[in-house]
């Protein structure tokens, strides 16, 4: 099979590997498969490693300046006013039961937030907003409705791959997805700054579970419903 054909046969099965793994609660099968699936795509590309946005910065402590204010901003956003309004509207709460056990324990934390670094932002951003949003405008071109696409459908397949913490969890993950993907965009497709962001939201939320925060968070704009 040549290498073109491989190439427009790999998005849409990433696509299907992580939908299907995280509709079945195991989220870590799809990533190592599509990772490895992506590992070719970026070996075969001309571009390399560039083609999916890992380039220099003009200011690395700008880049990581930035990225520090907008996960803040998205962190407070997500806890104070989304999740609550989403659990609201699905009736159903975000299922987070995986990372409870940092509540009141700094050395879960620490543990977490390595995981966090290592795996999850660097991967995720790597297979979302890197190879996806970089592969899927090769074949939708780059117009303003391409984009769009582009944007939504990357990230309705992330909220969809996190379908092991919930409707709710799809729901609030794939809104969160699209500040990123903005993010992606805005910033001409550069990696490095979304990979931050990423980090920088899990870190500063994973904190907030840690010191109790985020229960007092929850009910500054919108009251308790009666989620199950």
């Amino acid at each position: 099979m040549a290498p073109e054909t491989l190439q427009l046969l790999a998005l849409p099965t990433v696509i299907i590997l992580l939908v299907y793994s995280g509709w079945k609660r195991q989220p870590g099968i799809g990533i190592l498969l599509g990772l490895i699936i992506i590992a070719y795509s970026i070996w075969s590309h001309p571009d390399g490693l560039a083609w999916v946005g890992f380039r220099d910065q003009a200011s690395w402590p700008g880049t990581i300046g930035w990225a520090f204010l907008l996960a803040l901003i998205i962190a407070l956003f997500s806890t104070a006013l989304l999740e609550p309004y989403v659990e609201r509207m699905t009736g159903r709460a975000h299922d987070v039961s995986i990372v409870e056990g940092v509540r009141g324990s700094w050395r879960s934390l620490v543990q977490w937030l390595v995981v966090v670094w290592i795996f999850v932002a660097l991967l995720e951003e790597l297979i979302f907003r890197g190879y996806m949003m970089t592969a899927l405008p090769e074949m939708l071109g780059r117009s303003t409705i391409a984009l769009t696409v582009n944007l939504l459908l990357s990230s309705a397949v992330f909220g969809l791959a996190h379908a092991y913490q919930g409707p709710s969890g799809v729901v609030s993950t794939g809104t969160i997805g699209v500040l990123i993907g903005l993010i992606f965009l805005i910033s001409a497709f550069n990696l490095w700054l979304v990979i931050l962001v990423h980090g920088f939201i899990d870190t500063i939320q994973l904190t907030f579970i840690s010191a109790d925060v985020d229960r007092r968070l929850r009910t500054l704009l919108i009251k308790p419903g009666q989620p199950d």
